[in-house]
């Protein structure tokens, strides 16, 4: 038997096409009608490289991206993010899940050798 998701497939990613977090890199961001009738519900939305599904964007994950890669999104594109799913997100008051982006970890530098 499918899953429902299978059952109701969407062309935004989910909580479910994220199984574990994953290195994207951004392809674009752009201001887009998601309403499934075209009844001009406008939100920003992300699509990135790896992935086939584009991101809707909510006000957490659009600062999310500013704090890490600036306040300009123009200069967005190439950079680079972590898509997973946290488990805590809330929404109307009830712990739903949701998925969040963050900042990769900086690659650790090697330290100094002294000098003898």
């Amino acid at each position: 038997m499918p899953k429902l998701s299978e059952m109701l497939p969407s062309k935004y990613i989910k909580q479910t096409d994220i199984t574990a977090p994953a290195l994207v890199t951004i392809k674009s961001v752009e201001l887009t009608d998601v309403s499934p009738n075209n009844s001009g519900e406008m939100k920003w939305v992300c699509e990135f490289k790896e992935l086939a599904k584009p991101m809707v964007l909510n006000s957490t994950n659009i600062k999310r991206i500013a704090k890490a890669h600036g306040d300009d999104s123009d200069m967005w594109t190439g950079k680079q993010m972590v898509i997973y799913v946290d488990e805590d997100v809330e929404f109307g008051g009830e712990i739903v899940g949701g998925l969040r982006l963050r900042a990769p970890k900086a690659a650790k530098q090697p330290a100094p050798e002294d000098d003898l």
